[in-house]
């Protein structure tokens, strides 16, 4: 292997391994969904340079496209349904809809 493709396979490394750390640390529907589109990425980009067929590579690409796709329509279901993507808002306006119990 030459010293650019080990390179480039590193920096797909890292894109999918900070994707998910983004992705798991973000408190934001719209940062998640960036952050693991970008780990998505990254983990095509590995396919790639590993010299994955083609199949693959429209695959992995389909999947994140997908993946993109829900995740947007999932954050603008939480803002029309919640008024925000945080999830603090989110567990705010949950607790709000929670039914009091009386207290003994």
């Amino acid at each position: 292997m030459s010293a650019a493709l080990l390179i480039c396979l590193a920096l797909a490394v890292a894109l999918v391994a900070g994707g998910a750390v983004a992705a798991f640390a973000s408190g934001n529907a719209l940062k998640k969904t960036a952050a693991t589109m970008a780990s998505l990425v990254g983990a095509v980009l590995a396919l790639a340079l590993l010299g994955a067929p083609a199949g693959a590579l429209v695959a992995g690409a389909a999947i994140a496209l997908a993946y993109c796709v829900v995740g947007v329509a999932v954050a603008v279901r939480l803002q029309e349904a919640y008024g925000g993507i945080e999830t603090s808002d989110l567990d705010a306006a949950d607790d709000q809809d929670e039914p009091r119990r009386a207290e003994t």
